[in-house]
């Protein structure tokens, strides 16, 4: 017959087998606390008995953050989902008995070996002093042994660490201990802020080295290889009136009406009151046989600039056709 510890050990890896939105190392720790239901208030906070109400609290808020129900709102989390609300109920049980002062006399007088170990602890002393600091050091010491938290305390360094890297303008390097921090501790996507910044810095740093390659390109009369950097740009940056303008200004030139049209309207919609830009697109409409886009890009091209000869000049032909 197979003892209790095989059948333990066949229903943990059949819960850790099971497919739902969770990572393994987070059902690894749900299974953990879950485990530890009864221990009694203080082991199941991660305390020793006479703990101060403020780390009770502590502990409380902290383990919350991690087991609260709620923290997994519109995951599919099948079984975990009542492992979470067992934990989670037994943690809210221990915070209200042992933030209480009657409910604690009450819970300490019921477990005499707790009352001798709180006890052995004590009085409660005023925050601040050296027994107290201890106290809070021991506990962050073991709070950092225990796995999840470790992670998490890691990751949040690694964050830190690219925030910094930021400020020194070396937003690859950030990203690289922000790929870091995210595998430490995916769940929290931590750094998800710092991420977006370093992207956008690193994408700037990226459009600068584009256009350089575009100017040098076209001073070497190397048209196609001038285009494909300023489409780089646009893909890093769609809003750059410049790239697109720019390319399409080379793409006319060289013959590649049809490609240069999209790319004209492009700096049109990012600057409709440009006047080369809606000369150039009024000039590749023609050329492309929209007779009356052109017009229409011209006549808004007068408007905006009554004396511009390039616009009378197309405009002027375009009305024999």
């Amino acid at each position: 017959m197979r003892g209790e510890n095989e059948a333990s050990k066949d229903s943990e890896e059949a819960a850790l087998a099971e497919e739902v939105d969770l990572p393994t190392e987070r059902k690894k720790e749900i299974l953990a606390r879950e485990a530890a239901l009864g221990l009694d208030h203080y082991a199941f906070l991660g305390l020793k008995p006479g703990a101060t109400v403020k780390e009770i609290s502590g502990a409380y808020h902290e383990a919350s953050r991690v087991f609260h129900p709620d923290r997994y709102f519109g995951k599919q989390l099948g079984s975990y989902q009542g492992r979470l609300e067992r934990i989670f109920r037994r943690l809210a049980e221990a915070h209200s008995t042992l933030s209480d002062e009657g409910k604690r006399d009450a819970y300490l007088k019921a477990n005499p070996r707790l009352r001798v170990a709180a006890a052995a602890s004590g009085p409660a002393r005023a925050p601040g002093n050296a027994d107290d600091a201890a106290r809070q050091a021991e506990r962050r010491a073991r709070l950092a042994r225990h796995p999840y938290l470790a992670r998490g305390a890691k990751a949040k360094t690694l964050v830190d660490e690219a925030r910094s890297q930021l400020v020194t303008g070396t937003p690859e390097r950030a990203l690289g201990l922000l790929h870091m921090a995210n595998k430490l501790d995916p769940s929290h996507n931590p750094g998800a802020a710092v991420r977006s910044e370093a992207q956008a810095q690193k994408n700037v740093e990226r459009v600068k080295a584009e256009f350089e390659k575009a100017r040098e390109a076209t001073a070497l009369g190397d048209a196609a290889a001038a285009v494909t950097a300023y489409r780089a740009i646009l893909a890093l940056d769609p809003a750059s009136h410049e790239a697109a303008l720019s390319a399409a200004q080379l793409l006319a030139r060289s013959g590649g009406l049809a490609e240069a049209r999209p790319l004209a309207q492009t700096a049109v919609q990012l600057k409709p009151d440009h006047v080369q830009s809606l000369v150039l697109l009024g000039n590749l409409c023609g050329q492309l046989g929209m007779t009356k886009l052109a017009k229409r890009h011209l006549e808004a091209a007068l408007e905006r600039e009554p004396d511009n000869a390039e616009a009378k000049q197309l405009l002027k032909k375009l009305r024999w056709v």
